[in-house]
Formats: structure tokens, sequence, C-alpha cells
């Protein structure tokens, strides 16, 4: 692992901080902290969990609690923890994440240690994923893409009832049933989604809105799914708009819209070339067929958000495809490229694929059809 300067603390669980996960190799349930000082690695844990840490195999001093004589009320707050494992190290200042528990950052400085919150990202080598991550995201994303042809499988054999409404077995099949679906089969494969998207109509206008209630037919259901192994921990990320059905002439040059910006966007990664130009390039192509951002009914429309994110241990990653980042892409960077367009009127139409950067261009981590009528 990379050498890094000064005194990283971490404060977190493998949820609320990735980075523990990454520098220790413990994957944890609850809180625990973590102090990586050059080739030295603290881990501290609850005393249930010391078995399992020890066998990270790691290169980690593995302490508990106890271990760092904390007793009554000491042994229960991390913030302790952290002040007892600083002590140890023999350190007085410490670099931490800009989202680091700030009631144990007050408990550092009331023990007269420096505080210092990192301007970047504590761990940027975790954007560049070795082959064995690049494994492990190809399992999630494979589990993201069995589970998006079960669901549009079964969107495919509903019928239609005399409003409009989709159906099976005689009952009307909602986003629920869908999302539902979607769950059954990652776990079958060892995932997760919590938040899975299947959004009809006027719903998938909001590109974070889940969705609920009967799914019609003609109109655009977005369907995103982003499992997380529960083994391992890293994620894929898969999205799908589809109309069961016949789509309006309208809605199909949306879609085709989309098409050509998520085309654009995938032509121009390659190792070297900026984040935002990759956006720029999804931008241009939306603009050429006459899309772009805009306020309409009083709410932002169009093309509102960025092109793609860093995929990992995180959903949610370096590097940025966002306007504006200077940050050049990498052999190895695995990212996702999703344009949309959302418009209150019609709802939401958004591609997304999730792809390795290679030394020569890129490639999918695992390819899935692309249909919109079905």
């Amino acid at each position: 692992m990379k050498k890094h300067p000064g005194c990283i603390l971490l404060v977190g669980s493998a949820q609320t901080c990735p980075d523990v996960e990454y520098g220790s190799g413990f994957r944890a349930a609850d809180p625990v902290v973590f102090l990586h000082r050059g080739r030295s690695r603290y881990l501290v844990v609850p005393e249930l969990e010391f078995g399992r840490a020890l066998r990270t195999g790691r290169g980690l001093q593995v302490l508990t609690p106890e271990r760092l004589s904390l007793r009554g009320r000491r042994r229960k707050r991390v913030g302790d923890w952290a002040a007892a494992v600083v002590r140890k190290a023999g350190v007085r200042q410490v670099t931490v994440p800009p989202e680091f528990p700030h009631g144990v950052a007050r408990r550092l400085e009331r023990a007269g240690v420096r505080v210092r919150v990192a301007r970047a990202e504590i761990y940027p080598e975790r954007a560049v994923k070795t082959s064995v991550e690049c494994r492990k995201i190809r399992e999630s994303q494979q589990a993201a893409v069995l589970a998006m042809r079960a669901a549009l499988a079964a969107l495919s054999a509903a019928g239609t009832d005399r409003n409009g409404c989709l159906c099976a077995r005689g009952r009307t099949l909602t986003s629920e049933d869908i999302r539902g679906l979607i769950t059954r089969v990652l776990l079958d494969h060892g995932c997760l989604c919590r938040e899975t998207i299947v959004a009809g109509g006027a719903d998938g206008a909001d590109p974070h809105e889940r969705g609920s209630g009967p799914l019609r037919a003609g109109e655009p259901i977005v369907l995103d799914i982003f499992p997380e192994h529960l083994e391992h921990g890293y994620w894929g990320d898969l999205t799908r708009t589809v109309v069961r059905g016949t789509a309006s002439p309208a809605l199909r040059k949306i879609y085709l819209a989309v098409r050509a910006a998520q085309s654009a966007a995938l032509a121009a990664i390659r190792p070297g070339v900026a984040c935002a130009t990759v956006h720029d390039r999804a931008v241009r192509a939306f603009a050429q067929r006459g899309y772009g951002k805009e306020i309409t009914a009083g709410r932002p429309a169009g093309y509102i958000h960025s092109t793609g994110h860093g995929v990992g241990l995180a959903v949610h990653e370096a590097p940025s495809l966002s306007p504006g980042n200077p940050r050049r892409l990498r052999a190895g960077n695995v990212v996702t490229v999703e344009p949309g367009l959302y418009y209150p009127d019609v709802g939401g139409v958004r591609i997304e694929d999730t792809v390795l950067v290679t030394r020569t261009g890129w490639r999918y981590l695992v390819p899935c059809e692309k249909r919109f009528e079905v």
C-alpha cells in the first residue's frame, strides 16, 4: 500500500467510512478507530471483534478498549478510543476526512492533539482499482444485470388493464412489485440494494425518486439498481429506462437523445482525458438535439446532473465526471456513465453503465442490453 505523509485517523464502520476498510482490510459492522502512520497501522475494535480483526492479515496492530486500559464509560466511547490510540502511537497531529465525527475531534483537541481536516481524498489511490477490486465490482455489477433482466422480463410479460395500468396474475403491477423482484434476485447473488429505483411516469422526473404505485403502459419506467455485495462491500450501478408497449414520438426522441449523449461520453473516455471533458461531451450531444438544462413549472428540468461517478467501496466516489472537474482519468478507474433527461410532465429517461478505464479506452464491467420498448 502507498505510503502517506503524516498520520491518518479514521472513525466509522464500513457503511459510514469506507476508507477504514480500504486502509485496514477490516470490514467493520460497528464503528472502529483506525490510525495509519507510515508503515504502522493500528485498529481499535470492540472485544468481540478482536479475533476477526486479527485474521485480516494486513500487518495490523489490533487493539481493544481493554487493551488500551480504558475503564468505565471510556470503554464505550470511540472518542476515548481515538485519544488512547493516538497517545499510544505518540503522535500530536492527525489528518482526518471532512466527514470525521465532530465529537471525536473535540475529544482529541481536549487531549492536546491537533486535528487537521484533509482537503482531498484520504486515500486518492482508491480511485484506481486493482484486478482484485475489479473482480469484486464485476460480481456486484453482474448481480445488477441479472436483476435488471428479471425486471424487464416481468414488465414485458405484463398485460394492460382498461385504465392503462400494467397487470400480472389478475392484479395491478406496481413499482413495489418490481422492486421486490429485483431485491430477491440480488439476494440470490449475495447482494442488496436498499434504495432501488423503479419510477414510472412523473415519478421518474426526480432522479432519486424510488417510485411507488401502479405502473402504466406508454410511460417511461426508470430502473436504477446499485447493489452492494454483502460479503466484500463493493458496489455496482446500472440504469435502464423502458416503456411497456409503444412510446410516443416525443418520448422516443428523448430516449434517442439520451442514447446519443451516453455514446458521446463513452467515446471520450480514455486515460489522460479530463473528467469535465466527458461531461461536456454529453452536454454537447444533448445541445445538438435541442436539449439542455431549463426551468419547467418552477423546477429544474432537462439535463440536471453530472455524467457519472466512481464506483468501489462506495457507490459514489472519485473520480466524478462533472462540470469543471480538471482531474484526468487513469487506467483502472471504474466510473458510471449515466446521462438523463427529466421533465415533470413526461417523467425521466436515464441510461447508465459502469465501465473500466483501460490503457486505450474503456470496457463494460458487465454488458447489459439496451431496449426502450418492451
